[in-house]
C-alpha cells in the first residue's frame, strides 16, 4: 500500500472491499476521522452513551465494506451510520438534550485565533449552544465542527439542502444575538 496519506478517501473504502488490504484501510480512516465522529456522538447521546455509539458506527462502517458498494463520500457515509445510531440511542432512553459541556475539549477554530478566547467566552457560547433547538444544534455541529457542507449535512440528515441552510443560517443568526452583549460589552 502507498503513502496512507496520499490515498483519498474513497479509494480506501475500495481497499476495504479486498481482504488483503482491509484492516490496514480501514485503520487509516478510523485515525482520519475518529475525532469527528465521537464530537458528534458526544454532542448528541453525551458522555454516558457516546463510547457505545462511537463504537458501533466504526463496526457497522468496517462491515459495510464490500465490492458492491460504492461510497464516495467517506466521512459522509460515516456521519450518516453515527446520527442513526444516535437518534435511536436518544429514542430508546428518551433524552431529547444535546449535550455541550466541556467546550476546552472542542477544537473551536474562530476561538484559537481570538484574542478573547478566556472562559467567560466559552462559557457563553457553551450557553447559547444550550439555547438552541435540536436540529439547529445538530447543522451548527456538522458545519462548523465536523466541516461538512450544505451537501453533506442533507445526505446526512436526509433533509434538503434549502432545510439544511436555513438551520445554519438561523443558528448562527440566534447565536449572534445571544453573544451580541459580551461583544459590546469587550470593544468598549
Amino acid at each position: 500500500m502507498q503513502n496512507e496519506n496520499v490515498i483519498s478517501d474513497e479509494e480506501l473504502y475500495r481497499l476495504m472491499c479486498t481482504s488483503h488490504n482491509k484492516e490496514l484501510a480501514f485503520k487509516t480512516l478510523y485515525t482520519r476521522y475518529k475525532g469527528r465522529v465521537y464530537g458528534y456522538c458526544r454532542k448528541v447521546v453525551g458522555d454516558s452513551y457516546a463510547s457505545d455509539a462511537f463504537q458501533e458506527t466504526f463496526l457497522r462502517f468496517y462491515t459495510s465494506a464490500h465490492p458492491d458498494r460504492n461510497v464516495t463520500n467517506v466521512i459522509g457515509f460515516l456521519m450518516t451510520i453515527a446520527r442513526n445510531l444516535c437518534l435511536n440511542i436518544k429514542e430508546r432512553n428518551d433524552k431529547n438534550v444535546i449535550e455541550f459541556r466541556d467546550l476546552n475539549e472542542i477544537d473551536i477554530p474562530f476561538l484559537e485565533e481570538e484574542t478573547h478566547s478566556d472562559d467567560t467566552l466559552k462559557k457563553m457560547i457553551q450557553n447559547a449552544l444550550d439555547l438552541l433547538a435540536d436540529e439547529y444544534r445538530e447543522a451548527v455541529y456538522l458545519q462548523v465542527y465536523s466541516g461538512l457542507s450544505y451537501e453533506e449535512i442533507s445526505k446526512v440528515i436526509g433533509k434538503p439542502v434549502s432545510t439544511v441552510r436555513n438551520r445554519v443560517v438561523r443558528a448562527k443568526t440566534k447565536m449572534r444575538e445571544l453573544l451580541s452583549g459580551y461583544f459590546k460589552e469587550i470593544h468598549k
